[in-house]
């Protein structure tokens, strides 16, 4: 289970200090695709650093024209939030950009999540209503994940908004059997891209799981296309931990295909996954036979991984 709080401070990497205007410098880039967004970093001036991609239209007074301009272009745009005001200023040249920038806090803000039940972090300023401004963890979201039974604290509400969960994909997570979905377990979901989609695609193949299930297997990569694959080399009756572990060890149809090669065939699934453990690679096998020694049994040349024994060392002391 990922540690979602250690993550989100690994993402924010800052400290908190006194009260007022936060400022610091930025630069973007376009990205190269059509999602409308630009890849932004902020630095606090050695009090830390984000980056995070944010479509244009949430930037008053900058335009396309402007951020693919072949010319130096000066900008002065905004981002307007509950939490606050950031003022960007700075230039433009072919879709690349940097300034300066200054995030006022909005001094209501704090109130209306005191009538929500929440509070800023003890101590806290206006790096927190930065990041509060930047991902937009607005009230009325904030009322929207209440109104459907997520009372969490205020890093959690963060954690939905860096992570895109909302009402809509409760409700979707809902329609393909998992309901009441613990917050933690809901981020868990997005950051491993184990979508509604994901979950119909599979049990289309056949792959009706548990929601850790699914977890597991986009974590692993293991797919019902990798299973089928499994299958025409002879395998066909793995379940899903030994697929697991094919995939955790790098049990793949090449690796499968060279021991065949080299007159290894019909080797079984755990002993397969102990060649991979230990290092018995069609190298090793290999310098084994340069060795004058040939269809070695593989629990054989397990054992002399396990052992730390050479093959070239073992041939010298025999020629002696």
């Amino acid at each position: 289970m990922i540690r979602l709080g250690l993550v989100v401070c690994m993402m924010f990497g800052w400290s908190l200090a006194a009260a007022g205007d936060l400022r610091g410098t930025w630069g973007a880039e376009a990205k190269e695709d059509d999602s409308g967004r630009i890849q932004f970093s902020l630095n606090m001036r050695n009090n830390g650093n984000m980056g995070m991609g944010i479509p244009l239209s949430d930037f008053t007074g900058l335009t396309w024209d402007q951020v693919r301009s072949a010319a130096r272009t000066p900008v002065h745009f905004t981002m307007r939030r509950e939490a606050g005001t950031i003022g960007f200023d700075g230039m433009f040249h072919d879709e690349q950009g940097a300034g300066d920038f200054v995030f006022t806090p909005n001094a209501d803000y704090p109130g209306k999540l005191a009538r929500l039940g929440l509070s800023l972090e003890k101590n806290s300023d206006e790096r927190e209503l930065l990041t509060m401004a930047l991902f937009d963890v607005n009230t009325a979201f904030i009322r929207s994940m209440q109104d459907i039974g997520y009372e969490v604290p205020l890093q959690k509400y963060v954690e939905f908004r860096i992570f895109k969960v909302d009402p809509a994909y409760v409700k979707a997570m809902k329609d393909v059997g998992f309901p009441h979905l613990s917050a933690d377990k809901l981020v868990e979901t997005k950051i491993h891209n184990v979508s509604p989609e994901y979950i119909r695609e599979m049990r289309a193949h056949g792959e009706d799981l548990s929601l850790d299930e699914y977890v597991q297997s986009r974590i692993f990569q293991v797919t019902p296309e990798f299973a089928a694959e499994m299958a025409k080399l002879g395998y066909r009756n793995l379940d899903r931990d030994q697929l697991v572990q094919f995939k955790i060890h790098g049990v793949s149809t090449e690796f499968i295909g060279d021991l065949r090669e080299l007159g290894y065939a019909h080797i079984p699934a755990d002993d397969l996954v102990a060649m991979r453990i230990h290092g018995v690679t069609p190298e090793f096998i290999r310098r084994v036979e340069k060795a004058g020694y040939h269809k070695v049994p593989v629990e054989k040349l397990v054992q002399m991984r396990i052992f730390d024994i050479d093959p070239e060392m073992v041939e010298a002391l025999e020629r002696h």
